[in-house]
This record gives structure tokens, sequence and C-alpha cells, in this order.
């Protein structure tokens, strides 16, 4: 019996582990405008950009836009260090609708789409991303090249400290410094 046993089990096709289904892009239950003023501090203080993509997890071009942020290093890294970026949910173009008009976001053109904010909460740019594919697939040269564009301008470290050690001084407080990269 035990052999009869054995030989089954040994005789059963190995089940392979369920595939891990990836986290969803979007975030259906996010309070986005909570989310964008939280970025807007951020990028404030460490002198970058907030880039919003609106879009759904339905959408196919949405996902792919993501994958490309993540996977391709030149981008995943400009990402890192120049911007804050926050993946709006839209629904079927029914939610967060008083922040796509707010930011003039123009979602007749299709999702995904982004908008590219300063610290201040500006406007720098809303763009369609149709003109950023090639085939079925969104180009890394064209996407870094709008990243590129869009960014911060550098600061300049002297003016910087100068203006901060001036504000301590009148405040009667310390300055803190701190070094970040890229290098």
């Amino acid at each position: 019996m035990l052999a009869l046993a054995l030989a089954l089990i040994l005789a059963a096709p190995a089940q392979e582990p369920a595939a891990k289904t990836p986290p969803p892009v979007y975030d259906e239950k996010a309070d986005a405008g909570a989310q964008i003023e939280a970025a807007l501090i951020a990028a404030r203080a460490k002198n970058q950009r907030v880039l919003i993509q609106w879009g759904g997890n339905w959408c196919g071009w949405c996902i792919k836009l993501a994958h490309v942020f993540k996977t391709d290093p030149q981008i995943a890294r400009k990402l890192l260090y120049e911007y804050r970026v926050l993946h709006v949910d839209v629904g079927h173009m029914d939610k967060n609708q008083e922040l796509v008009k707010r930011f003039g976001a123009d979602l007749t053109k299709g999702v995904p789409y982004l908008t590219v904010l300063d610290g201040g909460g500006k406007v720098l740019a809303n763009q369609e991303t149709g003109s950023l594919e090639i085939g079925d697939q969104h180009d890394p040269a064209k996407v870094l090249a709008f990243l590129e564009k869009h960014q911060a301008p550098p600061q300049d470290a002297h003016a910087v400290l100068a203006d901060a050690l001036a504000r301590a001084k009148e405040a009667e407080k310390r300055v803190l410094l701190s070094f970040e990269a890229p290098w």
C-alpha cells in the first residue's frame, strides 16, 4: 500500500508555484490631493519636480509606462534624484477630476498623461504620451528627453548656503548641512 501511494505521488505532475500578481500601479483608494501636497513639500525642500502620471490600473499603456519608469536604468535614476513620482488614478475618467482640471491635464488625449509641477505647484508641462511611444512600447530615449527637459535647474550651493546662514542668523538658529547624491 505504501509503495502504491509513493508511486502515485511520484507520478503526479509537479505543481508550479502560483505566479505572483504584481501590485497595482495606481492606488485606487488614495487621497491624491494629499499625496500631491506632500510631494510638493518634499520637492520644494529637495529642488525637485513632481511628476504626475494620470491613468488607471485598467490601462495597459499606463502599466507599460510605469514599467519603463522602474526598469530603464537611466530613467529610474533620473526619477530617483530629480522627481517625486505620483500615479493618480482617474478611474474611468470619473475620479480625481478636480485635480485633473486644477492642473490642466487634457485627458481627452488619453492616458497615461503626464504633468510636471515645480515645488510651488506651478504646472511646467502637460504631456500626452502617444508622442513618447515607439511601436508597442514607450521609447526610453523620448521619455528621458522629456524628463531632462523639465527637471529643476541646479542650485548654486554657495548661494543656498549664504541664504540659509543669513536666515539662521536672523532667527538665531543653527544651520544643518545635508549632502546628498547624485555627486
